[in-house]
């Protein structure tokens, strides 16, 4: 079995919580996706690319729930 990244897990549990409309932990895992994305291009790099996956849990978020803007 392969490894996969933390972003994986992030975005395989955010569709779950997408699937279950739990907006708040939904919210909290695309927060989570944004703060390991961060590390893009970034120091420290693991030169990950912006992956379909990655469009994918954002665009998911914004149809189940109207919108990708987190609550604070």
């Amino acid at each position: 079995m392969l490894a996969r990244r933390l972003s994986d897990k992030i975005i395989a549990a955010h569709q779950t919580a997408c699937e279950e409309n739990h907006k708040v932990i939904a919210n909290l895992l695309l927060e989570a996706l944004e703060v390991d994305l961060s590390k893009i291009d970034g120091a420290g790099s693991d030169k990950r690319e912006w992956s379909k996956e990655m469009e994918s849990a954002f665009a998911l978020h914004e149809k189940v729930f109207g919108s990708i803007k987190l609550e604070g």
